[in-house]
């Protein structure tokens, strides 16, 4: 027996000693290769591979997203392979080598010019698989999100075209009706999203809403009466004499108001004379300011809104003779989205708006006197930074009214003319301003000392009740309630 070892192994390595090295190759080419080489390469470019043995097959998992040629030299030996990288996916390539039988495994991940040049350590990967990009991973903001998000769309873009071609070639042999499904799939949302952004998404937007309004009024107005035996004369302002007596036998007799009702009068009384004057003046200038300070918290890209107003109720005319109530917002509203960008960027979309019951314009609805409403909107997105305020302006709203009431002929003479008109002059300004500040915020931690609401430091709860009402002001006690 030792015999037939000896012979078997000088047959195995000549001269008598067995090659260990040799023996170690090969058991390492039998042996399963445990993980897959990787392969990076673009669309429409080429990269050649030395697999450094001889080769007996190749195949290849898609040969529409990468093709494999083999080279050879000019005696006919292989002299490797050269790798085509044909439309953005992934596919494996699989080579046997002479003498083995385990093939050597390869990921070939093609991408397109695009990702080479958007995509980074910060977007999140993008992986092509058939008619569906993935996106997984983390983005550091969202512009690196969108970047990725664009490169996906430009890949299944691509492929849907490669696929429209393929089929429109195979028509003959394939059911037309699969292959315009097969093409929508792949052209309409073939885009899945699994990736995160790596930023704080709650938004707190600051509102500070300022309303101005300005008002002025100027009236002036003029009575005179002039009685002399049986002749007498006077003017008077519209609505502001209410009756006479007079006859061909009797004195006249009159009785009036004031030309300008709510106005300062200068009044001039001459008896002897018969010479009555009543002068009516009025300027009023009024001043309000509106302010309400909202502060609304949303998720990025949803929205939020508020209104500092009402709602008015509205009939709504229905079959049969019956009327619905239907209600219609007004005054004071704000709607914002915001939309974060980055660790300290965000884009704002604001929309004010700011609107009024106007009665001069009311509609008769069976019977029902409804307002119009008067309203001033704007629309406008910016991107701020965390902390940073802008102010919207310019919602100016102005209504001007002159009124002159005069005796025809006898109003229009120069400084005479004063005695023989009244005047009314009106004039409103409405100037509403927004100033906004976004901030990135987290909740409250669980657990943590919550902040104190307002009147709470105030606000007693069982208290010194009958102490405090027998001293009166003597008594250091609070009064059951939030002040004394």
């Amino acid at each position: 027996m030792l015999f037939a070892m000896l012979a078997c192994l000088c047959a195995v390595a000549p001269g008598g000693m067995v090659d260990a090295k040799t023996t170690r190759a090969t058991s390492a080419d039998n042996a399963p290769e445990p993980v897959p080489r990787v392969l990076d390469i673009a669309v429409g470019a080429q990269r050649q591979i030395a697999p450094g043995h001889a080769l007996q097959r190749i195949a290849v998992g898609d040969p529409a997203v990468a093709d494999v040629l083999w080279l050879k030299s000019s005696g006919g030996v292989n002299s490797g392979l050269l790798l085509v990288g044909k439309s953005a996916g992934r596919t494996e390539m699989m080579l046997w080598e002479k003498g083995s039988t385990q093939p050597r495994t390869f990921t070939v991940n093609v991408t397109t010019q695009a990702a080479r040049e958007l995509l980074g350590s910060d977007t999140p990967a993008v992986d092509v698989l058939g008619g569906t990009a993935v996106l997984t991973g983390s983005a550091a903001n969202v512009e690196s999100h969108q970047r990725a998000l664009a490169v996906a769309k430009d890949a299944i873009g691509k492929s849907a075209d490669g696929a429209a071609g393929s089929d429109s070639k195979d028509a003959g042999k394939q059911d037309n009706g699969s292959s315009d499904a097969a093409a929508s799939a792949t052209k309409g949302g073939g885009v899945y999203d699994a990736s995160t952004v790596a930023v704080r998404p709650v938004v707190q937007v600051d509102v500070k809403v300022v309303e101005f309004s300005k008002s002025v009024l100027k009236q002036a107005g003029f009575n005179l009466f002039k009685q002399n035996n049986a002749f007498a004369f006077g003017t008077f302002s519209p609505s502001s004499l209410t009756s006479y007596t007079g006859g061909a036998t009797t004195n006249l007799q009159v009785q009036g108001t004031s030309p300008v009702s709510s106005a300062f009068n200068l009044i001039v009384n001459l008896g002897t004379r018969g010479i009555f004057a009543n002068l009516s003046l009025l300027e009023s200038n009024n001043l309000a300011r509106v302010l309400a300070e909202p502060t609304l918290v949303a998720l990025s890209g949803q929205s939020a809104s508020f209104l500092a107003g009402g709602e008015i109720p509205v009939p709504v005319p229905q079959t049969l003779g019956t009327i619905s109530i239907i209600y219609k917002p007004y005054g004071i509203g704000l709607t914002v989205t915001p939309t974060v960008l980055g660790a300290n960027r965000i884009a704002l979309k604001v929309a004010p708006e700011a609107s009024q019951l106007d009665f001069q314009h009311a509609l008769t609805i069976n019977g029902i006197s409804v307002p119009a409403i008067t309203t001033r909107r704007a629309d406008t997105t910016v991107e701020l930074g965390d902390g940073e305020s802008y102010v919207i302006g310019g919602l100016i709203d102005r209504e001007t009214m002159s009124n002159v009431d005069k005796v025809p002929m006898l109003g229009d003479l120069p400084i005479i003319g004063s005695f023989f008109k009244t005047l009314q002059y009106t004039q409103n300004d409405r100037e509403l301003v927004i100033v906004v500040t976004p901030h990135l915020v987290s909740p409250i931690a669980k657990g943590a000392p919550l902040p104190g609401t307002p009147g709470e430091q105030s606000e007693q709860r069982d208290g010194p009740v009958w102490r405090s009402f027998m001293g009166g002001v003597a008594s250091n006690d609070m009064a059951p309630g939030f002040s004394k």
